[in-house]
């Protein structure tokens, strides 16, 4: 799973990011990113665990026998797709240099830390990276639903939006508002109801930040299903 940095560790991530980059404005870019990827895991754990089990009550047949291992493992998938899509989204768009594997590594230790070279986590990468969106999206499904089979009880639409998720993280982290407001607009065509909110009305929030009412960045229950 993520770890949280040490004050060391953050400014040697910034350090190597300005470096690499040729750019001076590392300290917001990380932080965007950090705030944003840490937000989009917690919310993403919640859509798979504590709201099914609102919704369905808890069935026995599907809680692990360790619940805190279970989460463990699950919150380690979710980043690991989180690093693929985000990293694809750098690359699509051209917010840093692609001339290496360098992003993709970074990003792995930023969010991964000692864990970033298992075999398990690097295999899995490198599979995440060999196939398209819609790949890559089936995969991280039947994956979790391997590791906390909860998830299975999640709606679909759930999946269909958290690609676009990330890539809003990344598009905000490096200052390209016109994209995350687009990939917004693409969300909404799967599941219109997310304008219907009295509070945030849908829009792009700030990383790291989350609408209370309907879970903006990645719509709770109610809203997930409110097409249906």
């Amino acid at each position: 799973m993520s770890v949280e940095l040490s004050l060391r560790e953050s400014n040697r991530a910034i350090e190597e990011f300005d470096r690499h980059e040729d750019r001076t404005d590392g300290v917001r870019v990380v932080r965007s990113l950090v705030d944003g990827l840490n937000m989009l895991r917690s919310v993403t754990f919640r859509r798979v665990h504590q709201d099914v089990q609102v919704e369905y009550g808890m069935d026995s047949m599907l809680i692990p026998v360790s619940l805190e291992k279970s989460e463990r493992q699950t919150k380690t998938e979710i980043e690991l797709f989180q690093i693929a899509e985000a990293t694809k989204a750098a690359k699509d768009n051209e917010y840093v240099a692609f001339d290496d594997d360098w992003f993709a590594e970074w990003l792995t230790r930023l969010r991964l830390g000692d864990e970033a070279g298992s075999e398990a986590n690097q295999n899995r990468l490198a599979s995440y990276f060999a196939q398209s969106t819609s790949e890559r999206r089936l995969a991280f499904s039947d994956v979790l639903a391997e590791v906390f089979p909860e998830s299975r009880r999640a709606p679909l639409v759930m999946f269909r939006l958290l690609p676009r998720a990330v890539r809003i993280v990344v598009s905000l982290a490096f200052g390209d508002h016109l994209t995350a407001t687009e990939l917004r607009s693409r969300q909404i065509l799967h599941l219109p109801a997310i304008e219907d909110c009295q509070d945030c009305d849908g829009l792009v929030l700030d990383n790291g930040e989350r609408c209370d009412r309907c879970g903006n960045p990645l719509w709770n229950y109610q809203w997930l299903t409110s097409s249906d």
